[in-house]
């Protein structure tokens, strides 16, 4: 026995390792277990603009930190006592479950609370019928229906989303192809497709003709030189090409010598790159100053990269005497010889006879002092349209132009000033003392408060005149929480109320304001565009209320706050003078309003439509 024991002590013995090896198996162990482990997650994501905590893709099903959340007492120690310091994949996945075990558990608990009896009262469902009446009452938008046809059948093909939209798709080209043209449409459509065997269009084509001739041939890519000859023909009054750069400045200044010499009345160039520099305003100058010479009513001159400062100032003197409108776009060589050279062209006191009623300048540089001197010339006071876009365009300059016009404005672009701010709208509304500002255009200007907007648009302000009755209004790309339904609001009711109900709608608020004697005979928007505003169905409820009988634009893209029934409820109050709507951006729009309005297929173009299905089963644009 004793021999026995004594044996097994030397076989223990000869069991144990020696510290090498035992260090080398414990490296392998240690590198098999981190090719088995799950990998730590990196705390900074490896692209600088990604999250990967809210990316769609995982390393696991669950996410990154699903196995992180709060798991019980129990299975924590049960993970701590089985291994929980080694990081292995059989400790991840026992995290994974149980996490996945606690959220469902806390999911039953949350169903069983909603479906546990509540207290009730046999007068529950009749007071909540009458308060459903009453939003019905306050909203009618909810009342709409849209008026589709379900189809059903056992294959259920024809509620597929993109058999819904193949069906819409084919039934605009119907209407296309069933579409009868014009003559007029059939001609132009001749002349382009064969302008290169015409000789000329003789003296009876007026210039409507000749610009959609021109506007047809660039859009196929057919306007050439030999084209524009052919348009610029002897005899012409207005000269007007939309894309000018096929022509060569020797071209066009031949054909202006001869053109001013013989009645030429106004001159619209689009994209002038090249053509029109020195030389073409040399030929304006010498064929002006003839025996022969007429003086210019209109000059549009845009995108015009070689038109120097010292000769724009010499076409403005040359043509002083006629001009009643100016626009120069992307001149970016005009400065400071253009500006005094306008200044003394046009101001009053020098030249009686300045009858400049439109100025645009876009795109220009131009500073402050440029602006105050054009603004302090006197030559401002005739003006009714007046479009300004300049980087150094501010409240001060604004203040100093618009008390320069004497209220005479009409017409008013200010898009895309960035510097304006709530101060320019007080400004707008204080200097148009006599109320003949119909067209407003504000786009871009994400300075705009809430506040100061609903100032703009409010009626019985002391010291300044009732807001504008305007029949154009853009608001769009303004920041989205100032342009809100409050805004749209006062000025859909602005637009469309007499002026001389200021005190009224004051003392008896805006709601009340509803009889038709009370509306104004002009009517009221025309058209509005509130892009990328909270603008929603109550807004489309006050359009239908106070502009259905005079609405024909509408332009809603980026509004996600405007529904199916707010604006089916809009189109089917709204008259056929209501032709286009659009709503680029908005995918809560689903084919129930798109195919349910009561306008489809009968002259409503609904541009930018995301192909959305009403059951939200998927979207398609």
């Amino acid at each position: 026995m004793s021999s026995r024991n004594s044996d097994n002590n030397d076989q223990s013995e000869e069991r144990v390792l020696p510290e090498n090896v035992r260090r080398r198996m414990r490296s392998v162990a240690d590198r098999e277990a981190a090719r088995l482990a799950r990998p730590d997650r990196q705390k900074k994501s490896g692209i600088g603009h990604a999250s990967r905590m809210k990316s769609a893709v995982s390393s696991t099903p669950f996410g990154f930190d699903t196995f992180k959340r709060n798991i019980s007492v129990d299975d924590e120690s049960n993970v701590q006592e089985n291994g929980g310091d080694w990081c292995g994949p059989f400790s991840v996945a026992r995290q994974m479950i149980a996490a996945r075990d606690e959220a469902r558990r806390k999911r039953n608990e949350e169903n069983e609370k909603e479906d546990e009896p509540k207290e009730s009262h046999p007068l529950d469902a009749i007071y909540n019928a009458s308060e459903l009446e009453k939003k019905r009452k306050a909203n009618p938008s909810m009342t709409w229906k849209a008026k589709t046809v379900k189809e059903t059948d056992w294959t259920g093909k024809k509620q597929n989303l993109y058999y819904k939209r193949q069906k819409r798709y084919a039934e605009q080209e119907r209407v296309k192809k069933n579409k009868i043209p014009t003559l007029y449409e059939m001609c132009l459509s001749f002349i382009t497709e064969n302008f290169e065997y015409v000789e000329s269009l003789g003296p009876f084509v007026d210039a409507k003709v000749r610009k959609d001739i021109c506007t047809k041939l660039v859009s196929t890519g057919m306007f050439n030189g030999a084209a524009f000859d052919t348009l610029a023909e002897v005899g012409v009054e207005t000269l007007e090409i939309t894309d000018c750069t096929e022509v060569t400045q020797d071209q066009l200044s031949e054909s202006l010598k001869d053109l001013i010499s013989n009645g030429l009345k106004a001159l619209l160039l689009t994209h002038c790159g090249r053509c029109f520099g020195k030389r073409a305003v040399d030929a304006i100058v010498k064929a002006s100053d003839g025996p022969n010479g007429n003086e210019i009513f209109a000059l549009s001159i845009a995108g015009a990269y070689v038109l120097k400062d010292e000769d724009a100032a010499r076409l403005l003197q040359t043509a002083k005497n006629g001009l009643s409108s100016i626009e120069f776009k992307a001149c970016h060589l005009l400065g400071d010889h253009f500006c005094k050279q306008f200044a003394k062209s046009f101001a009053t006191s020098l030249n009686p006879r300045n009858v400049l009623l439109e100025l645009s300048l876009q795109d220009l540089n131009l500073n402050k002092e440029h602006l105050k001197i054009i603004a302090e010339s006197g030559a401002l006071g005739n003006l009714k349209s007046l479009s300004f876009s300049l980087g150094s365009l501010d409240d001060d300059s604004v203040a100093t132009i618009l008390e320069a016009t004497n209220g005479n404005l009409e017409n008013l672009n200010l898009n895309n000033n960035v510097n304006l701010t709530d101060e320019t709208l007080s400004l707008i509304r204080q200097y148009n003392v006599k109320g003949k500002l119909k067209s407003l255009r504000l786009s871009g200007i994400k300075n705009f408060t809430s506040a100061g907007l609903e100032t703009f648009f409010t009626f019985g302000i002391k010291g300044l005149p009732n807001p504008p009755a305007l029949r154009t209004l853009d608001l769009s790309e303004c920041d989205y929480d100032s342009v809100n339904e409050q805004v749209i609001e006062y000025a859909i009711t602005a637009s469309a109320l007499k002026q001389t109900l200021g005190d009224k709608v004051v003392d008896e608020g805006v709601d009340t304001i509803k009889r038709k004697t009370d509306l104004s005979a002009m009517g009221g928007l025309v058209s509005l565009d509130v892009s990328g505003s909270s603008v929603n169905d109550k807004n489309m409820e006050q359009l239908a209320a106070l502009c259905s009988k005079t609405l024909m634009e509408l332009k809603l893209n980026f509004c996600p706050l405007v529904s199916d029934s707010g604006l089916g409820y809009l189109v089917d109050k709204c008259g056929r003078q209501l032709t286009t709507i659009e709503i680029w951006g908005n995918a809560q729009v689903s084919d129930k309003f798109l195919d349910g309005h009561c306008r489809v297929g009968k002259g409503l173009i609904v541009e930018g439509a995301w192909m959305k299905n009403s059951e939200g089963k998927g979207s398609q644009r």
